[in-house]
């Protein structure tokens, strides 16, 4: 029993990481989530569509969204879809809803309990379960949304979860190498055998043997009651994601190394072995006609299946076939590959050692590529290509990587080792940084960031990092490869530009803790004795500060800052804006949804302190600036300054509170002295402003939808204070001019009119200083 491709489902805008399966009327139905913050329901699954889903959950907090699952009629008398993901949250939807939820609609339920990204939930026996990075499980009692049991007990994040049966029994799988049994909260026994963070489970029919995979990239089988491995699966090169099992029996299994794996778990062998065009392949579900589909990093859902009547038309499998063909597969990935010993195309004629093997043949022509033996046959998968260049390749534990960064995390310790290959998916190096290093999950966002800005630029294909990066007019037409995927946000009128749009967020959350505290002390000395802190309160702040928490900044922003930025004299105000901006990035979308208070006060310290600025004092209006870049990034912000548009919950406006702070920050800045101490960083950071809202809007759907009027107040405070920017300098107005090409890629600028004042002056001042600025200013020109 052979698996072809069925179809190819394309509409997700980021990597599809999770799916579920049900049916309507016996015809299956996918549910898929993303990393694009939405949840969608997918009919006709095996027909190949760019438009036949409808999305079914946004969410509010613009969140990545991990797991799904399905939660039958048994569990709350109806069927809906549990959405859960970064923002800590739980969504309850309708399947049947045929409308996209609005920013205050949550879903239908809700369930509030975890710390952390939700990981993943189950759904069985009438019970439902979810996982999460805050290292507990959540079984949920479903008639009154709360918690019916906390299981506690592993060492770091917990990445998936089973119900067992109907006798309150658990099973769960960490990053702390274990799997473990609970009898209700508490832990009964604990599975040791993997080497590295298990990442998923499976319960296997009978229920007394389950299946897990881990990062060792194994596959196991176990005893349930006894606790021992009965079989190990090897196969897989790298990361085992996902797995699920097929009607007849066979195990089904996804990873990092681009393929899907089809076994019989009796034999221990693979039976048939699938590469995909994809980085990653982060998922799989079976679904009701015994067809199973896949989600990966290419933003894409591929239905297979081995029913001759659903598989794929003849062109569409010839593309699949030439998008794996075309692929790159670096040199890294190859263990111990010596290109003086690879054999010439001849090798294909003698058959594959086993389902799965894979081997490399130079060409005549010198090309080595990648064969993998799969159905009796050898199939290509890829050309092998170098990273960086030789000079500059890097070498940890033995190994090559394009770069190894030195990351510093405490003063006074030496810096980790982060290597790092141009072909790897930076999600998994992070999640794998940050494991085997034993730091929170929380920071994978922080590491993403931090790879992609040091590496910006650098491609595999262009095989030496220290070359220049040159703009491609080549538009992919492979509508199978992740390039295709990405360039769709440039259409016909988006002409290929190498720097614009520009979505990485510039935030403010460096802080040096003697400065702050000191400061404090000093200030809080000077002002009336009725309005000082106490000692213990001071104590308490700088404890907080030294480890600051969620629960820790959330209390700093409500109690400690807002006394600052309310009751003290204007000239003492800074530090209590220094506060709030140092806060606001550890507070979590779960503290925002769970206590509003929290974006109010954000929002009224920040009306109350451009009202009172002094114009020349522009390192106060600085801070306040770089409260609201901060803020911008968070659930808080959506949640105090964005409004549904006209009642239509499918697209979003800046609400009149925002509007007015916008007002307010124009002013402030035209007549801000620019003589004044930190005038020109006070100017930078207001550039940074306009340009953060600048990714938000390309980012977010329900503004980009219709940016021509959401982005108005935006765009009309730019041309105020354009002139300002760019007289104080070239970073500022650089930061500027790249807002405005995102804005003018969203369509937000409906005219064709010459550049505006500002920006031509920029250009004739700054356009050929440096090669960045040069850059800019022909995408513009572009646009």
């Amino acid at each position: 029993m052979t698996y072809k491709l069925s179809s190819t489902l394309s509409g997700h805008e980021q990597d599809v990481r999770g799916l579920a399966s049900s049916a309507i009327e016996d015809d299956p139905v996918i549910v898929s989530v993303s990393r694009d913050s939405t949840t969608r329901v997918w009919n006709h699954v095996n027909t190949s569509s760019t438009t036949d889903s409808r999305i079914l959950f946004h969410s509010p907090t613009k969140s990545f969204i991990n797991s799904v699952s399905i939660v039958g009629p048994a569990g709350i008398g109806e069927e809906l879809v549990a959405s859960g993901g970064q923002d800590a949250m739980i969504y309850l939807s309708d399947i049947n809803n045929q409308t996209v939820g609005s920013l205050d609609q949550d879903g239908k339920y809700q369930l509030i309990g975890h710390e952390g990204n939700v990981c993943a939930m189950d759904f069985a026996h009438g019970e439902f379960i979810s996982s999460s990075w805050d290292t507990t499980a959540i079984v949920w009692n479903l008639q009154e949304f709360v918690p019916k049991f906390i299981l506690k007990g592993h060492e770091s994040s917990v990445w998936d979860c089973k119900v067992v049966n109907n006798k309150n029994q658990y099973l769960t799988a960490s990053a702390d190498k274990s799997i473990r049994l609970w009898q209700g909260d508490r832990e009964i026994q604990k599975f040791l055998g993997h080497t590295d963070v298990v990442r998923k489970l499976l319960l296997l029919p009978g229920g007394n043997q389950f299946v897990s995979s881990a990062n060792d990239g194994t596959i196991k089988v176990w005893d349930l009651q006894a606790g021992r491995i009965l079989k190990t699966l090897f196969g897989h090169d790298s990361f085992v994601y996902d797995l699920a099992l097929l009607p007849n029996g066979n195990l089904v299994s996804t990873g990092e190394d681009r393929t899907v794996r089809i076994w019989d778990v009796s034999k221990g062998e693979a039976l048939q072995v699938i590469t995909l065009p994809c980085i990653s392949v982060w998922c799989v579900t079976v679904l009701s006609n015994g067809d199973f589909a896949i989600g990966g990093s290419d933003n894409l859902i591929r239905v297979f299946t081995s029913n001759s009547e659903r598989v794929a038309s003849q062109d569409e499998l010839r593309a699949f076939t030439e998008a794996v063909q075309s692929s790159s597969i670096s040199e890294q990935s190859l263990d111990d590959l010596k290109k003086t010993d690879i054999p010439g195309v001849e090798a294909l004629a003698s058959p594959g050692k086993k389902e799965g093997a894979t081997i490399m043949v130079k060409t005549v022509d010198g090309t080595i590529e990648a064969h993998q033996w799969s159905g009796g046959e050898w199939h290509k998968i890829g050309d092998v290509v170098g990273g960086a260049s030789s000079a500059k390749k890097q070498i940890f534990d033995g190994k090559e990587y394009d770069y190894v960064f030195d990351v510093d995390i405490k003063d006074g310790e030496p810096p980790l080792k982060l290597p790092y290959n141009l072909n790897q998916n930076p999600y998994t190096v992070a999640e794998k940084f940050l494991a085997d290093n034993e730091l929170p999950s929380s920071y994978t966002d922080e590491v993403v960031r931090f790879l992609e800005t040091n590496t910006a630029g650098a491609k595999l294909s262009e095989g030496a990092a220290d070359q220049e990066p040159q703009p491609s007019t080549a538009v992919a037409s492979d509508p199978y490869s992740d390039a295709y995927a990405r360039q769709q946000g440039q259409s016909e009128t988006h002409p290929a530009t190498s720097i614009i749009p520009e979505t990485q967020f510039i935030s403010y959350k460096e802080f040096k803790q003697d400065s702050i505290t000191n400061g404090l002390k000093k200030l809080n000395s000077s002002q009336d004795q009725s309005k000082q802190f106490t000692l213990e309160e001071i104590s308490s702040i700088e404890s907080s500060i030294s480890n600051l928490s969620s629960s820790d900044a959330v209390e700093l922003v409500l109690q400690h800052a807002n006394k600052i930025t309310s009751s003290w004299v204007t000239s003492s105000k800074l530090i209590g804006y220094d506060l709030i901006r140092l806060a606001i990035p550890k507070i979590t979308a779960h503290d925002y949804l769970r206590n509003e208070a929290i974006a109010e006060s954000v929002s009224k310290s920040i009306e109350s302190g451009l009202d009172v600025v002094d114009l020349s004092n522009a390192t106060l209006f600085m801070m306040i600036i770089k409260v609201l870049v901060n803020f911008i990034d968070t659930a808080g912000f959506s949640q105090a300054f964005i409004d549904p548009f006209n009642g239509d919950p499918t697209k979003y406006i800046f609400n009149t509170p925002f509007q007015n702070i916008l007002t307010q920050v124009g002013d402030r800045a035209t007549k801000l002295d620019p003589s004044a101490k930190l005038y020109g960083a006070a100017i930078t950071a207001l550039a940074t402003f306009i340009y953060d809202l600048s990714t938000i809007q390309i980012k977010t759907k329900g503004l980009n939808c219709h940016s021509s009027i959401s982005a108005a107040p935006v765009l009309k405070l730019v041309d105020k204070i354009g002139d300002v920017v760019v007289n104080s300098s070239a970073e500022a107005g650089y930061r500027l001019a790249i807002a405005y090409g995102n804005y003018k890629h969203v369509g937000a600028y409906t005219t064709s009119s010459r550049f505006p004042n500002w920006l031509s002056k920029w250009r004739e001042s700054y356009g050929s200083k440096e090669k960045r600025f040069s850059d800019l200013a022909h995408d513009l020109t572009l646009l």
